[in-house]
């Protein structure tokens, strides 16, 4: 089934709407690990599929959601003897967080290293319906409304099913939400233990167990993740510098090198044409 790249909408510039589509066929469109800078659900309907995310791996064909937050790393394949369908919804914090206070809560359910949910028959119709109705609507405001009632039965879902076994401590979520929302800002590990009310040590040895990432790796990615949405949008390597909470523009090509390989210059000419976006900008 033939379906537009999602970049063709404008996704991963300044988006701050809703995303839905389906795809079927008898392999997958990423062809690698990889991680992106948007939210995404995934909901698997058929297929002989293998997930693999930072921590696990799943492999069957039971109907499954997928979860993954911005920069988490993740990989689903599919053996080319079995039909391969899903259907996905994807968005970022503009779109939603800013209009619901509740939404670090809602966050949560996603993970740091994403979360793999078993359906049953019944849960697959229930989501794929909610999905295609926030597919289908024209209002920002019901779409929102209809993406937090599927997160918040996520949510319910989730809690019951891995709470006992993840046992993420609930300030790594905060941090991880703090970091994403402040990330043009000048953060310490000290001041956000602060903020958090926790030890920075403690901070710092939980958020690299549970993320992969120290504090400073994440902030750059996040930072990273933004600076390449404002360069295809054409925006000045300077002026992208100061709101991404680069030192100087110097700063910020010498962190392009070191994720990219890349200068911003080469990135934009590589990824930017007719509005795609490359790598950390999926």
């Amino acid at each position: 089934m033939p379906t537009k790249d999602l970049y063709d909408y404008g996704f991963g510039r300044v988006w701050n709407q809703v995303y839905v589509n389906r795809r079927e066929g008898y392999s997958t469109s990423v062809t690698d690990y990889h991680e992106h800078g948007f939210y995404e659900i995934n909901l698997i309907l058929s297929g002989n599929v293998k997930i693999l995310l930072g921590d696990r791996a799943e492999e069957g064909t039971g109907s499954r959601i997928v979860l993954t937050r911005p920069g988490t790393p993740h990989y689903i394949s599919c053996k080319p003897d079995t039909l391969y369908s899903r259907l996905y919804l994807v968005f970022t914090d503009d779109f939603i967080a800013d209009s619901l206070p509740e939404w670090p809560q809602l966050a949560a359910v996603f993970a740091p290293r994403g979360t793999i949910l078993p359906l049953t028959p019944a849960m697959t119709e229930q989501y794929k319906a909610l999905i295609e109705a926030i597919g289908r609507e024209t209002s920002r405001l019901r779409q929102r409304l209809l993406t937090c009632c599927l997160l918040s039965h996520l949510a319910d879902q989730a809690a019951a099913e891995i709470a006992p076994m993840t046992r993420i401590p609930p300030y790594i979520l905060e941090a991880i939400a703090y970091l994403e929302q402040h990330y043009a800002e000048k953060i310490l590990a000290a001041d956000l233990a602060k903020v958090l009310h926790i030890g920075r040590t403690t901070l710092m040895t939980e958020f690299k167990k549970q993320t992969g990432k120290t504090l400073g790796e994440y902030l750059t990615h996040c930072r990273l993740g933004h600076a390449v949405r404002m360069l295809c949008e054409g925006k000045k390597l300077e002026y992208i510098a100061v709101q991404c909470g680069f030192s100087d523009s110097s700063g910020l090509i010498r962190s392009f090198k070191q994720r990219f390989g890349t200068t911003p210059r080469q990135y934009a000419e590589t990824y930017c044409r007719l509005g795609q976006i490359g790598p950390d900008g999926r």
